[in-house]
């Protein structure tokens, strides 16, 4: 993807997927404050820990506007561009690891776009990892490479604050396009695999692996919302000529 100036740069949306601990949804939430993000988005949460967090007075401003979201297609609505975090301590590497902030060149972040960060205990899965652009770790040290997640939040949200007041304004910014969300995508992955193993190309006992490359697939196109509306077309057509029903769901 070219680079473009970096100003004006939208914030992120956080997006905790899995989060164990009151107390890192409660440092997350007081790092956004600190910083001037205030779109946070939790997928799966552990209930009590999302019932004792709400209660904690640090970032309540955050935390009162703060959505729980049953899935992470359901999270990433009206997002173009996904970031996954990592540790890089363990993970297979089926999406390309690259070292934040540098990294942040690569994308146009005038579009809308998240940040994700996985559960204490195992980070973002290869499912979640599936739907990211690219894959940031902190510059950390090789004997102690995993940070707090609070922590992490509060080192990512200070360097995007960082970021921006440093970012001079363009005399003349390229013009944004308009990219198709993650559930537009995720539509079409739901199309076009029960195709793709109808046709033998996809083969049941590698599905989660061959759907996660679609997915990564997709995930680096830029595709628009018409690119997507065709897409789906194009699966319909192929099922009225196969003569398969449409997908459930």
């Amino acid at each position: 993807m070219p680079s473009l100036p970096p100003a004006p740069a939208r914030l992120p949306r956080i997006v905790l997927a899995g989060v164990r601990n009151p107390l890192n949804i409660g440092a997350a939430a007081r790092a956004m404050a600190n910083f001037g993000l205030d779109d946070l988005v939790l997928v799966r949460p552990y209930s009590e820990a999302w019932k004792t967090a709400k209660s904690a007075r640090a970032g309540q401003a955050v935390l009162a506007r703060a959505r729980v979201a049953d899935s992470l297609v359901e999270a990433l609505s009206g997002i173009s561009l996904a970031l996954g975090t990592s540790a890089a301590t363990g993970r297979k590497p089926e999406v390309a690891l690259r070292v934040w902030p540098d990294a942040l060149q690569e994308f146009d972040l005038r579009q809308p776009w998240a940040l994700l960060f996985g559960s204490e205990k195992t980070g973002l899965t290869s499912g979640d990892l599936s739907f990211c652009q690219a894959v940031l770790r902190l510059k950390t040290t090789a004997d102690s490479p995993s940070m707090n997640l609070g922590q992490a939040i509060a080192v990512c949200c200070y360097e995007l604050c960082q970021r921006r007041a440093r970012a001079p304004a363009p005399a003349l910014a390229a013009p944004l396009a308009e990219f198709a969300d993650m559930p537009a995508r995720e539509r079409i992955v739901g199309a076009f695999v029960p195709l793709l193993e109808h046709l033998g190309v996809f083969r049941s006992q590698h599905r989660d692996s061959q759907t996660r490359r679609l997915r990564r697939m997709l995930a680096h196109w830029q595709m628009t919302p018409g690119d997507a509306r065709l897409l789906l077309g194009v699966a319909r057509e192929l099922r009225r000529v196969l003569g398969l029903h449409a997908p459930r769901g």
